[in-house]
């Protein structure tokens, strides 16, 4: 069976109840290898994006400083950020802007109120400037080190750069300061699933559901570690103990998501197949839903009906490389080579430092649009960005290569082939000149004509003569003659 497109990584998004509903973002999946197989996984993240709204600016404030102490001044400040707040709801970044202004000026005189510098780091996301919504983040937690989410989109950063350790650095030490963060507890477990740690994937688990018994995302993240082990028994107890013993687990999209890989791995189609169209139906934006879906149909090479699941995921999570990547593979089954290209230099831009697009390029170049040179380049591309291992690349450009020269010599050929057709037909075109016959002196001999010249109308060919008729007896024509 194909290698099956499984997210490795729970990536958070927390959104408050003002917050239009979004999906839980997932992993990303990587594409196909050289030969025509299908993608394998890999993790990539998003940030949570939600504002935090203030009632009482001493409840996110530090303990360095205090917040201003007339409680008119406090409401005051509650009031100019929450309209900061209302501004990030959208993905407007003219909004965002707005706020980010409205944001600087209040952290100017309330430099110690944590949530006005996570907002600024969120406003900063908003606005694609990465750096400066770390800087934001890493003030908050020094502000307030037991502000979670500051903690888990630092982490989330770190992922997203392709950092895991880092990430984890920076979950551990959240969940340090805030023990009871469930969020940066399933952080926590998805970064050691990344860096491959399962042993101590599956403790912190345990750990934190001796903090919480009835966090569903905990065995969402524990079954997800029995996937990657291959313990698939272990994996559908673990989800289907949940559901039993948890209310509302039943009503978890993610958990039915993760749940109907399980089945699938287990060979059990339709019960996976139910599963994942459960969870699209408790949550049409469900994204593990639709990778895992389109990773079925990819697997069975059922192009038309993966594309449009992927093109949904990729509304939902259009910075997301990965996805762009499996996208512009179903676009390649299906044929359409162009969108496919497309895809594959999205994907690029998207993740740079990844090089499983100029892969997919140099296949899709290679193998279906039969631009050899563009392949080489690319091969030599994905080697540069650390693809490998270098034996198989060099196979691959020398095959390459060959069929280059096949195919070049192929061209040849009908090259020749067709110039010496196009002179034969040019030679059985032109006019036959048959030279007259010459007498010894160099003169036409006699009864044979000079042939005509080219282009000129042949002598008229004179006829038999006319034989006289006699007249009939008596010498008179009878015509009156």
């Amino acid at each position: 069976m194909i290698p099956r497109m499984t997210p490795r990584l729970l990536l958070l998004a927390l959104f408050a109840g003002c917050v239009p509903k979004a999906p839980v973002p997932t992993a990303a999946v990587q594409p196909a290898a050289p030969a025509d197989t299908a993608p394998a996984p890999t993790a990539t993240s998003v940030v949570s994006t939600e504002p935090v709204p203030v009632t009482d600016p001493a409840a996110t404030a530090g303990t360095a400083a205090a917040p201003p102490t007339a409680a008119s001044g406090k409401d005051e400040v509650a009031r100019k950020v929450n309209v900061a707040v209302s501004l990030l709801t959208s993905e407007d970044e003219s909004r965002a802007q707005r706020a980010l202004e409205l944001l600087k000026t209040e952290v100017t005189e309330n430099p110690d109120v944590a949530a006005i510098h996570y907002n600024i780091g969120v406003a900063h996301q908003r606005l694609g400037q990465e750096a400066e919504a770390r800087r934001a983040w890493t003030r908050a937690t020094e502000v307030d080190p037991t502000f979670a989410k500051a903690w888990l989109n630092l982490g989330v950063l770190s992922m997203s750069a392709g950092r895991a350790d880092l990430a984890l650095a920076s979950f551990q030490a959240g969940a340090r300061y805030a023990p009871e963060s469930i969020d940066l507890r399933v952080a926590t477990i998805s970064a050691l699933r990344q860096l491959v740690r399962f042993d101590e994937a599956i403790a912190e688990a345990k750990a934190a559901l001796g903090i919480n018994s009835k966090a569903i995302p905990v065995y969402n993240e524990l079954a997800l570690v029995y996937l990657d082990t291959k313990q698939y028994d272990l994996a559908r107890f673990t989800l289907q103990k949940a559901q039993n013993d948890i209310d509302g687990a039943k009503g978890n999209a993610r958990l039915y998501a993760v749940l109907g890989e399980v089945y699938y791995r287990l060979d059990y189609t339709g019960d996976a197949l139910q599963s994942f169209q459960k969870a699209l139906e408790l949550d049409p934006y469900q994204l593990p839903a639709l990778l895992y879906l389109a990773g079925y149909y990819m697997d069975n090479r059922s192009w038309t009906d993966a594309t449009p699941l992927l093109e949904r995921a990729m509304r939902i999570a259009p910075k997301d490389g990965g996805i762009q990547l499996n996208l512009g593979i179903s676009y390649r089954g299906e044929g359409r080579f162009e969108d496919a290209k497309k895809a594959y230099l999205e994907a690029l831009r998207l993740s740079p430092a990844d090089p499983e697009p100029y892969r997919n390029l140099g296949v899709l170049y290679g193998d279906y649009m039969k631009a050899y040179d563009a392949a080489l380049q690319s091969i030599e591309d994905y080697r540069r960005a650390g693809g490998k291992p270098p034996e198989e690349l060099d196979a691959w450009v020398a095959s390459i290569r060959k069929e280059q020269k096949r195919v070049d010599d192929k061209r040849r050929r009908e090259d020749e082939r067709q110039k010496k057709e196009e002179a034969e037909r040019r030679k059985e075109s032109e006019p036959v000149v048959v030279p007259p016959v010459l007498d010894e002196g160099g003169a036409p001999a006699p009864g044979s004509d000079p042939a005509p010249a080219p282009g000129s109308d042949p002598a008229p060919v004179p006829g038999p003569a006319p034989v006289p008729v006699p007249a009939p007896d008596g010498g008179a024509d009878p015509w009156g003659g």
